[in-house]
């Protein structure tokens, strides 16, 4: 018999995420630091403060990473410390991400950069944000700089992090800055952000001729995709199909055809939609980053229209673990015809009650969809350690590690789950005694 349930490919990546202003703190110069400052603004009260403190330590967490088996890491460069302000770039915040590039070498990790993960200097933001066309413009000028200064040390660069989900969290339900409930809006700057990375993509293979790692390909370039399953709740129920059918063309579908055909083309009935063509976003990924974190059942005419149902496992935010879905949203993510980098997954799961199930049961069941022929490069867990996540402030424990936000100095104690996806990437498998040893079901 099978030492292992599935195996992964030779050079397969893995690792883990984070993103600047979740972790490094003191970022001071964007819109989320401002839009902390707000009473109620954030769900338990918190600001990103310090953070993990990940701007000091981070020789120690990528020691740590590499301990773990990780070999990839991926992580934003924070806009607003590279250009507090229009044209002016801040030398040392530029020498300090070049540190960090040389950490991630040192220790054998391969850099995964973002480019764009959800934050803007507030001179952006006070010139109207995405919703303005010359932002994309703005944007494109601090790719290029990104690509001659650190193309000599990157090849594997993500555009912007999961444009559907910032365009609906900041411009629809207004949770996150600038706080706008304007469906119009939102699909204004979807349009914006994914013309971005079509440019974007290609200011990248333009500017960045530097084989860093010395694979042949000096440039690898995709974008991260928040790819969650929309299902009806009530499969009898028409309505309930009906809804999630249009969720699903606007969230996913939209987004997915736009990449491939370099054709934008959103519409939410009653609202003005956006047509438009961006040559260069035509097969614009040399990947495509999934983000996948759960499944939405979708009920027309609730209060709340993505519903749970009684008795099925939920995480600490109350989504549906569902391990099932990573790899359903991985062989959907191939159909756009390129490689699938794992750039996010993860549960929020403070006691790490279900996690180490949860993460061997997932990585089984994308460990067959790759034995079926699912091309997919790496798996990188969402995140390293605990940290300042977004709206829900420090109360959502997504990390590796659990890290201690009382505590000034911040301290990082391994859970148990580290220990887990450290043993599969030693391995590069998923072996029956582990998964015998966290309940998962194989």
């Amino acid at each position: 018999m099978s030492q292992s349930v599935c195996r992964f490919p030779a050079g397969f990546f893995w690792g883990a995420a984070t993103s600047a202003h979740q972790v490094e703190g003191g970022n001071r110069w964007n819109d989320w630091w401002r839009f902390e400052q707000r009473p109620g603004a954030i769900r338990d009260g918190t600001a990103s403060g310090d953070a993990c403190r990940h701007w000091e330590r981070f020789d120690q967490d990528f020691a740590r990473a590499r301990g773990y088996g990780h070999t990839m890491h991926r992580l934003s460069l924070e806009w607003s410390r590279i250009e507090p302000a229009r044209g002016r770039r801040d030398g040392a915040a530029i020498a300090h991400y070049h540190e960090v590039l040389a950490s991630l070498r040192r220790h054998g990790l391969v850099p995964l950069v973002t480019l764009h993960h959800f934050t803007n200097p507030l001179w952006i933001a006070d010139a109207g944000g995405w919703e303005e066309r010359a932002t994309v413009d703005r944007f494109c000028d601090f790719v290029r700089f990104c690509a001659r200064e650190y193309g000599g040390e990157v090849d594997w660069w993500c555009t912007v992090n999961e444009p559907e989900v910032y365009a609906f969290r900041a411009y629809s339900e207004g949770v996150w800055p600038p706080a706008k409930r304007d469906d119009g809006a939102a699909l204004a700057v979807m349009a914006n952000l994914l013309e971005a990375h079509g440019r974007a993509y290609r200011i990248l293979h333009e500017e960045d001729r530097v084989d860093a790692d010395g694979d042949g390909q000096a440039v690898r370039a995709g974008f991260a995709k928040h790819l969650v399953q929309l299902v009806p709740d009530r499969w009898w129920m028409p309505l309930d199909a009906l809804r999630a059918r249009a969720e699903d063309a606007v969230f996913n579908q939209a987004v997915m055809r736009a990449v491939v055909s370099g054709e934008i083309r959103l519409g939410i009935p009653g609202v003005k939609g956006v047509r438009r063509r961006v040559p260069e976003l035509e097969r614009s990924l040399d990947f495509f980053g999934l983000n996948y974190y759960t499944r939405w059942r979708v009920r027309m005419f609730a209060p709340d229209p993505h519903v749970t149902r009684r008795g099925v496992p939920l995480n600490d935010l109350g989504w549906e673990v569902w391990p099932r879905g990573l790899a359903a949203a991985a062989q959907r993510a191939a159909a756009c015809g390129a490689p699938v980098l794992v750039t996010e997954h993860g549960f929020a799961d403070a006691a790490d009650k279900f996690r180490p199930r949860a993460v061997v049961e997932s990585l089984v069941h994308l460990g067959r969809a790759i034995e079926r022929g699912t091309p997919v490069l790496g798996y990188l867990h969402w995140s390293l350690m605990d940290n300042f996540e977004w709206a829900d402030g420090t109360r959502a424990r997504f990390g590796l590690e659990r890290v201690d936000f009382d505590d000034p100095a911040r301290p990082r104690t391994p859970r148990a789950s580290a220990g887990v996806l450290a043993r599969i990437a030693r391995a590069n498998a998923v072996e029956r005694t582990l998964a015998a040893e966290v309940g998962a079901r194989v």
